[in-house]
């Protein structure tokens, strides 16, 4: 019989292959602020978040260079 098709290390395989991941910390209750601000943002994610701040930053350190 073949081997039965693993949904999880698919998944895994999937973003290792296609994403880079960075871990950061913060004190304690900080990710719950950041959640918090977020999410009234209109944001649906943290990752959201943190990317979209990322790229308008490089893009306007970018053009004041």
């Amino acid at each position: 019989m073949g081997e039965k098709f693993n949904q999880a290390k698919y998944i895994q395989q999937y973003q290792k292959e296609n994403y880079d991941r960075c871990i950061f910390n913060l004190p304690k209750g900080g990710k719950q602020k950041i959640q918090e601000h977020y999410k009234k943002l209109g944001y649906a994610s943290l990752n959201q978040y943190i990317n979209d701040l990322v790229q308008r930053d490089i893009i306007e350190r970018n053009i004041s260079n």
